[in-house]
């Protein structure tokens, strides 16, 4: 199998993007209220390691160097334990809301799905690319799980389409269609 620079450094950057965001999730389970967001916190977490160990495992055994690679700081990694200060936008907190806790994770399962969907478009090992692609889908459907979370909660409301723009989008789809039509 050939091995490409780009595998090596795409899945090292991957490593440490996760790395970071499951010691963010330590964080957010310490200091979780709500108990129906803190399982959902701890069972992502759990997936996220495993599928952090998988990623490592895989590496190794396609002959990457995962020394570089962050390790995961297992010792911050049980629920209720104290966690290092992360800086926010509001630097007086020493505690974080419920709602803030759910976005933060919102937003990293977002660009999680981001960084391993543009990893993957880099590598040229198949085994690697779908790993990475199984990545992203994992974490979609985990911002989606927290998005649905956030929703019921009446934390992420999704602005009204207008009803004459539901009434314009076909006659748009159907202008572009024509023109990639005749485009051809």
């Amino acid at each position: 199998m050939k091995k490409g620079i780009h595998e090596a450094m795409e899945m090292h950057e991957v490593l440490n993007d996760e790395a970071c965001t499951i010691e963010h999730y330590s964080m957010y389970t310490s200091q979780c209220q709500d108990h129906e967001l803190r399982n959902i916190l701890e069972r992502q977490q759990r997936h996220m390691i495993e599928d952090y160990h998988r990623k490592l495992s895989v590496m190794q055994g396609h002959g990457l160097d995962v020394s570089a690679a962050s390790r995961l700081n297992m010792e911050h990694m049980g629920a209720g334990q104290n966690t290092h200060s992360y800086p926010s936008t509001n630097t007086g907190t020493k505690h974080l809301n419920d709602k803030t806790i759910a976005a933060g994770a919102l937003l990293f399962h977002k660009c999680g799905a981001t960084r391993s969907t543009n990893a993957a478009l880099e590598c040229s090992e198949p085994h690697l690319r779908n790993l990475l692609a199984g990545s992203a889908r994992s974490c979609m459907e985990m911002a989606y799980e927290i998005f649905q979370f956030m929703s019921h909660k009446g934390w992420y409301q999704l602005p009204e389409i207008p009803q004459r723009f539901i009434n314009h989008m076909p006659s748009q789809q159907q202008y572009a269609q024509h023109q990639y039509t005749q485009q051809q």
